[in-house]
């Protein structure tokens, strides 16, 4: 069992890494409450497939009933996740900075209009896929075995569930709309293609058509090539800097607040 965090296109440790228990500490001095959600979940579907009383991919066990009791405290309000959020309301669109010799002073964009820009940009990527069918005579010839896919290789290879998958979009809007546009092209499935991947249809739909589609789609908009267009998907969407600072900034606010408030309550 592998699970992995990814945060602004950076890999992070793995659940069980060496500093696993170290770094558990730390976490729950600032979320504990959040974080003992986490692992209670883990902890349950690690039990279930020790019983035998549930297998598949933990993205299964997630979206089935058998999970449902941790997922409805989260759903009735009974517990509170209260990790960290980058807020952009408080912020303006745009903020102005000196640029080098002490020139005119440049407007630099803030993360939420820079997210807004990737997110019109893949707009065009999603169309593509759902309404203009374009990647779908290249889908189809892998589910139906007759084009070999690096994707598919590497999901039939490997023997751990991989739970962190690079979607590309970031819209959760977008990703639905394509990942049922993809469930559509697993039904047309060949059957000796559907006995290989033993009919794990979410983590097939996630780990091997989501990027295929995305991977066409972009060497088709972009004029790439598959193996230009390929690398293009692994980068991911360009995040900014600046992205990157905010949330170190805003995490750093709420430690410090949230600091105070235990020294004012003792």
């Amino acid at each position: 069992l592998n699970f992995t965090i990814t945060h602004f296109g950076q890999q992070l440790k793995h659940l069980d890494c060496k500093e696993k228990e170290k770094l558990i500490k730390r976490a729950r001095k600032a979320y504990e409450q959040s974080v003992n959600w986490c692992f209670s979940l883990i902890s349950h579907y690690r039990e279930g497939l020790g019983r035998g009383c549930f297998a598949g991919s933990f993205l299964d066990y997630y979206a089935a009933d058998v999970s449902y009791p941790i997922r409805k405290a989260i759903q009735e309000g009974t517990l509170e996740i209260d990790f960290p959020r980058v807020n952009y309301d408080d912020l303006d669109d745009s903020e102005e900075e000196t640029s080098l010799g002490g020139k005119r002073p440049c407007k630099k964009i803030l993360p939420d209009r820079m997210k807004a820009a990737r997110d019109r940009a893949n707009q065009k990527l999603v169309d593509f896929i759902v309404k203009r069918k374009g990647a779908d005579h290249h889908l189809l010839d892998i589910v139906k075995g007759r084009k070999q896919s690096r994707w598919l290789a590497s999901f039939l290879n490997s023997n751990r569930y991989v739970i962190c998958v690079e979607t590309y979009l970031e819209d959760e809007d977008q990703l639905d709309v394509v990942v049922r546009h993809l469930q559509e092209i697993y039904k047309q499935m060949d059957k000796r293609v559907l006995n290989r991947i033993r009919d794990d249809r979410v983590s097939f739909v996630v780990e091997v058509l989501l990027p295929e589609a995305i991977i066409c789609s972009i060497a088709a908009l972009d004029g790439l090539d598959y193996k230009e267009a390929e690398e293009k998907y692994r980068k991911g969407p360009p995040v900014h800097s600046r992205e990157k600072e905010l949330f170190d900034k805003n995490l750093l606010k709420e430690m410090r607040k949230r600091s105070a408030r235990r020294s004012k309550a003792q």
